[in-house]
This record gives C-alpha cells, sequence and structure tokens, in this order.
C-alpha cells in the first residue's frame, strides 16, 4: 500500500515510491525545496516538521531532543511508514 506525503505549506501531496532513498528525494524530484547538507542525517540541515504520521529515520544524530519533541524529523534519512503531513 502506497502512502501518501503531503508538504503542508508547498501545497503538494504525492505518493510514496520505494524508489525514492528518502523524503528528501522525493521532495526534490517533485520540485519541493528542503535545505541540505551532509545527506547522512548528521548536520540537521534538511530537518523538517512532522505533522502527522509515522516515519522511520536511518539516522537522526542531526537532532537533539529538544527537536525531537517538537516532531522534527531528517528529511535526508527518513522514509515514510503511513500516510504523513510534513510542515514544509
Amino acid at each position: 500500500m502506497a502512502h501518501n506525503v503531503e508538504f503542508k505549506k508547498s501545497g503538494k501531496t504525492v505518493a510514496w515510491n520505494n524508489k525514492y532513498e528518502s523524503i528528501l528525494a522525493l521532495a526534490e524530484d517533485h520540485g519541493i525545496a528542503i535545505d541540505n547538507d551532509c545527506g547522512q542525517g548528521i548536520c540537521g540541515t534538511c530537518m523538517v516538521r512532522l505533522l502527522s504520521g509515522k516515519v522511520e529515520m536511518e539516522a537522526d544524530d542531526g537532532l537533539d531532543e529538544s527537536d525531537r519533541k517538537a516532531g522534527m524529523i531528517l528529511s535526508c534519512t527518513a522514509v515514510p511508514l503511513s500516510d504523513i503531513v510534513l510542515e514544509t
């Protein structure tokens, strides 16, 4: 079952496809700009707020405890486990 990824501010909803390695790759392929640098979950540049749904992150070293409590995820290492809504 495909999951939908909604980019709230961008006004776009895109069906997740396992060909993408991350939410960041999906966003870039659909013209949704998310700042990024390392692509490995270390720097935190690609941090976005998860408004609803669940994701899995391969690495999340770029998040501190306050980021996690605020619902932030690293789009460069995250993949959706359900339909999700992102603030971006």
